[in-house]
């Protein structure tokens, strides 16, 4: 009898620790919806999106944990379906937050097309700069065993926009340079400068006398005197004045020549550059290599247009700007590169200097550079 009973005290022990030790273990619960995890923070009801802006964070989002137990990692991810087709991974963390940066709403912003262009559209003829894409955020429950359950929230819709650039343009409206002080103009609208960015410029042949500025072509109600700009508060060169009285003509007082005329709107100043000529040296030319008093000068005989008579012999040379001045900022490339159409007779040398090379029947020629027409040619 008592073997009987210490064999059940033995068999209820057994039963009891075994009981103990299962219930130390997880309990996984197998069937886990999605709405065991969800987006907690509050989205904003727009994303303002831009380049500029790529490296900060758009928005950080945060999830509830699911359920007490191992969790593994969460993954957010994105998509521009609500069906998640093509799933954009966010990242992954062990966290219940993560940042979301403005580059990756931009990736799925190229994704749908959109663009910053505030002249596109989309296909219903609306601005092609917004748009709809999704969020959701997955996890798994479990130890990775059998039990384990992948879970996922809701999925999240939030609307994105490109902020749109305007094109921006440094055009802006000629002026008309009128009157007897500029050379072969005179009192004719024949002369327009040319505007960037609130900065007229145009190359003129000025002598003495007068003229004015007119805002409009052939409409002498437009005029621009010295006065004017004088009582707009410009700096102007001293090489102009006041005509004094009736129309307050623009009068030149420098020395004749041509010059640079420059009206900066921005600085409020009215300048001459004078311009001058070209120099050409180089075993080509009658001087050689040297600025001894032997270089070739090129005068302008007008605005933008070079013109000498040498005599050129097999070889190469180079333009120069400044007298006595090395560089080579006016070689045989200089010009190519700027569109320019070259003589036949000159080419490029190969060298790292990019010289002209004379490949003509040695003689005398008359060079003419053109930077209105873009041509150098040469005629014996």
């Amino acid at each position: 009898m008592k073997k009987l009973i210490y064999s059940i005290f033995l068999i209820s022990n057994a039963l009891l620790f075994t009981s103990c030790s299962e219930e130390d273990k997880p309990i996984f619960i197998a069937d886990l919806g999605s709405e065991q995890i969800a987006f907690t923070n509050n989205f904003a009801s727009e994303y303002l999106l831009s380049k500029e802006t790529k490296s900060n964070i758009a928005d950080r989002f945060i999830w509830n944990a699911p359920i007490s137990g191992v969790n593994s990692d969460y993954e957010v991810q994105a998509a521009i379906d609500e069906s998640f087709k093509k799933p954009l991974s966010i990242g992954v963390s062990k966290q219940t937050n993560m940042s979301v940066l403005v580059s990756q709403l931009l990736d799925l912003a190229d994704q749908l097309g959109l663009d910053e262009d505030p002249k596109t559209t989309n296909s219903a003829g609306k601005p092609n700069n917004t748009g709809i894409v999704y969020f959701r955020v997955k996890s798994k429950i479990g130890n990775g065993g059998a039990g384990t359950q992948e879970i996922t929230s809701t999925v999240q819709m939030i609307n994105i926009t490109l902020i749109e650039k305007a094109a921006t343009s440094t055009a802006c409206n000629p002026l008309w340079v009128v009157g007897d002080a500029i050379e072969n103009v005179g009192w004719n609208f024949t002369a327009p400068t040319n505007c960037a960015s609130d900065v007229q410029t145009v190359k003129l042949a000025f002598k003495a006398g007068k003229f004015r500025l007119f805002s409009a072509e052939n409409d002498w109600a437009t005029g621009l005197s010295y006065k004017y700009y004088k009582d707009k508060g410009y700096a102007i060169d001293a090489r102009f004045e006041n005509e004094g009285s009736g129309d307050f003509n623009f009068v030149f007082i420098g020395t004749a020549g041509i010059y640079g005329l420059v009206i900066d709107s921005v600085k409020k100043t009215i300048t001459l550059n004078p311009s001058g000529p070209l120099w050409v040296v180089g075993d080509a030319t009658p001087g050689a290599w040297n600025f001894s008093g032997g270089e070739t000068k090129i005068t302008e005989k007008t605005p933008d247009i070079w013109q000498a008579t040498f005599v050129f012999s097999a070889g190469v040379f180079r333009f120069f700007e400044s007298q006595g001045v090395w560089d080579t900022n006016n070689n045989y490339k200089h010009y190519a590169d700027l569109g320019y159409t070259i003589d036949a007779k000159l080419q490029n040398d190969g060298s790292n200097d990019a010289n002209f090379k004379f490949v003509g029947t040695p003689g005398s020629y008359t060079i003419t550079i053109n930077a209105i027409d873009k041509t150098i040619k040469m005629a014996n």
